[in-house]
């Protein structure tokens, strides 16, 4: 059974018996005394405290030939001493005591454990349980290096999930020859900052999503699209100001005029121009922020469009700064046209996304120009 992801980290949010063996491992490696999980399972239906601990999971330990039945409490991550009390205190309503399963408690978190009395195993093998005749304590045992970066990470979002990062890997995905140029080329291409480019470099080499220093290639690059694609409307649209406008003329955008280089349609009018499957119900439009007043300006004056929240058009900004054969196309990179498809959650525009998917994903492992 799986207990964490393909890197062997674990998922403290869905903990399972394997996981739970692996804590029991890590604590008896280097101890004489016998410890075994003898079962795991749900809680009952009605136990409100394990409801409380996000967990609803008993556990049953045997130690030294006792048995002794827990409530578990998974922490990916506690940091301060009111954490700990605060899962010391689900004891009082739990019926059974609660034994903390974590990734590492420091020293002073673990003391502070023990004078809440609240059991507890983590993955550097410190261990504090209880029973009859029973006492085991051990603190202390630092991180190994994989712990740490864990526990760094435990509870934040991805590096690479950030918008900076976002606009990065937007560019690295739209067009591969990036990968190896320059911290500056990139830097430009994805307007984001220099110091910005190897922190994201780092974390997807660490996520085994990319390889290599010198000669780097992405590992998996349809996964990163597909990652892309849901962290994009969370993440970075919400800082491209967009706006959406009405329009009482549906087909007004057959007559619309772009200005080269400055203007890109996506959603349904890109996917209507790449596959000619799609008739469009709804615009979207990116612009060069510098060029979106007058672009703007010149639109409204020949089309008569007006402010609408619920507008069929919306235009957003422009956030990529690829080379002249590809800013020269009136439909942005495939792949923002695929996220923009996802996002209105038609399925019409699914059929459509899919479609566009799938002409990339054959044209140089993922891009088509």
């Amino acid at each position: 059974m799986n207990d964490g992801n393909q890197h062997g980290l674990p998922n403290f949010d869905r903990p399972t018996e394997a996981l739970l063996r692996r804590l029991i491992n890590e604590a008896t490696g280097r101890l004489g005394v016998p410890l075994r999980v003898i079962d795991f399972g749900p809680a009952a239906p009605s136990a409100a405290s394990a409801r409380e601990m996000n967990s609803e999971m008993k556990v049953t330990l045997e130690v030294n030939g006792a048995r002794q039945p827990y409530m578990l409490a998974a922490r990916a991550r506690l940091r301060t001493r009111e954490e700990v009390r605060t899962v010391a205190a689900q004891s009082a309503t739990a019926g059974l005591p609660v034994l903390l399963a974590t990734s590492w408690l420091t020293p002073a978190l673990a003391d502070e454990c023990v004078e809440q009395g609240l059991q507890f195993i983590d993955l550097a093998g410190n261990l504090h349980v209880r029973g009859p005749g029973q006492y085991i304590l051990v603190t202390g045992r630092p991180a190994n290096p994989d712990i740490k970066r864990f526990v760094s990470r435990s509870g934040k979002p991805a590096i690479s999930a950030s918008a900076s990062a976002l606009r990065m890997i937007f560019v690295l995905l739209s067009a591969p020859e990036l990968i190896n140029r320059p911290y500056r080329e990139i830097a430009s291409s994805a307007g984001v900052a220099l110091g910005a480019i190897g922190g994201v470099f780092d974390d997807l080499r660490e996520r085994g999503l990319l390889a290599g220093t010198e000669d780097r290639r992405l590992i998996d690059p349809a996964a990163l699209r597909e990652e892309w694609a849901i962290n994009y409307s969370l993440r970075l649209l919400p800082k491209l100001n967009a706006q959406r406008f009405a329009i009482d003329d549906p087909a007004w955008w057959q007559r619309a005029e772009l200005p080269a280089g400055q203007a890109w349609w996506s959603g349904e009018v890109a996917a209507a121009k790449l596959t000619r499957q799609l008739r469009p119900a709804s615009q979207t439009l990116y612009v060069e922020p510098a060029a979106r007043p007058a672009v703007m300006m010149a639109l409204a004056k020949q089309h008569r469009f007006r402010a609408d929240p619920a507008g069929s058009l919306e235009i957003v900004d422009a956030f990529w700064h690829l080379d002249d054969m590809r800013t020269a196309q009136l439909t942005a990179p495939p792949l923002l046209v695929y996220a923009d498809l996802l996002r209105t959650r038609e399925p019409r525009n699914a059929e459509a996304a899919a479609l566009i998917r799938d002409q990339w994903s054959g044209v140089n492992d993922g891009h088509i120009s």
